[in-house]
């Protein structure tokens, strides 16, 4: 029976990885996972595993910053595993769990080390210091990797450039999968009670924003501007669902707008898919973004999407998906957002475009896509 690692946070082997688990185990194949525990999500984990015969799951101590000194301490745990056991093939992702997951096994040359590039850290458009040094890692690491696999055009064609180990390949796939399945349009009493629960009414118009509370996410642009509608549009609401290390700023960002009865933080939600059911509309304002998910899965849910300009979200919309905005424009968002406020046949329109437009990065899709690059 052949081996398979596959190394990322708790946290994206969580949400995006266990179907996967699952076909390649049907497959026949061992799948051990090596995750570092960044998400509180390993007991999850560690539940799903206990289906799933011959395989483990293992921490390291890896940290999603570059500059922790726990990422050595994960490096020589990686180094040991390298060397005690024996895997045809391991699956990497993210940039420090990628990076050190390929220099651990640097010296196996009889392990298939595919990495999965969820958005480089280089991209056209961002910070030229940071982005010549992220390059520069990957462009190294690179050399350490037979097959690299990409999730956006953009990185696609910047990674044909890298010279891979024993003239390993570049691929693309649309994304590394959402269950669009699990996604829907409540009715109007399922809506209603939804909306209830925290404390909006059925004439509100429900903006949804998914995604962790930091920087690269970019909500205080988003709270701007809902904030500088409020006059306009007495029923504009925000729903933030994350968690993250800028909740307590972008909640006194609220109150010195005067906008806390505009915005309801919910931190970190098992039930993203029954929330999204009762919103009227998707927005994210990244900086840097790989794909999206929380886009397909707004669009999964009938929402239309205003979004900022980055290459994860081209790839994802058309002119029938919604709007996309420069990421730091507050008046942009604004304007973006009073359009499908003010027209529920657009509202309509686009959500009909969004159901069909999202089953293309379903993981029904992807499964059969990934699998076929690993078996190659």
């Amino acid at each position: 029976m052949k081996k398979i690692l596959l190394t990322c946070t708790d946290l994206m082997a969580a949400q995006f990885f266990t179907e996967h688990i699952r076909l390649w185990h049907e497959k026949g194949y061992c799948v051990d996972l090596v995750c570092s525990p960044v998400g509180g999500r390993v007991n999850d984990l560690v539940e799903f595993f206990s289906d799933i015969k011959n395989s483990s799951i293992r921490t390291v101590d890896l940290n999603r910053s570059p500059f922790k000194i726990s990422n050595l301490k994960g490096f020589l745990q990686l180094r040991k595993i390298a060397r005690k056991e024996h895997y045809d093939i391991v699956v990497t992702n993210e940039p420090i769990m990628g990076c050190l997951t390929r220099l651990a096994f640097a010296d196996k040359k009889e392990t298939k080390v595919i990495y999965i590039a969820h958005g480089f850290h280089f991209y056209k458009g961002g910070p030229k210091l940071s982005g010549l040094i992220y390059k520069a890692i990957e462009v190294f690491t690179a050399h350490f990797t037979d097959l690299l696999v990409t999730i956006n055009k953009e990185d696609f064609e910047a990674a044909k450039e890298f010279r891979l180990r024993k003239n390993g390949t570049v691929h693309y796939i649309p994304g590394i999968g959402v269950n669009t399945s699990k996604f829907y349009k409540s009715s109007k009493d399922e809506c209603a009670e939804i909306r209830k629960e925290f404390g909006l009414s059925n004439s509100d118009f429900v903006v949804a924003v998914v995604g962790e509370l930091n920087d690269n996410k970019n909500q205080e642009v988003i709270i701007k501007a809902i904030a500088s509608l409020k006059d306009e549009c007495p029923g504009l609401k925000g729903v933030f669902m994350g968690r993250g290390e800028e909740k307590e700023y972008l909640e006194e960002l609220c109150r010195q707008l005067n906008a806390d009865d505009k915005i309801r933080f919910l931190g970190y939600r098992n039930d993203v898919n029954r929330i999204l059911s009762a919103c009227d509309l998707g927005v994210s304002a990244s900086i840097r973004e790989g794909l999206g998910l929380n886009i397909i899965e707004e669009m999964a849910s009938g929402l239309p999407i205003v979004a900022s300009v980055n290459r994860g979200h081209k790839d994802i919309m058309t002119e029938d998906s919604g709007i996309l905005v420069q990421a730091t424009s507050i008046d942009g968002f604004a304007e973006a957002i009073l359009t499908y406020y003010k027209s529920l046949e657009k509202c309509e329109a686009t959500s009909k475009n969004n159901f069909e437009r999202c089953k293309q990065f379903d993981v029904e899709v992807v499964k059969p896509l990934l699998l076929n690059i690993i078996e190659g």
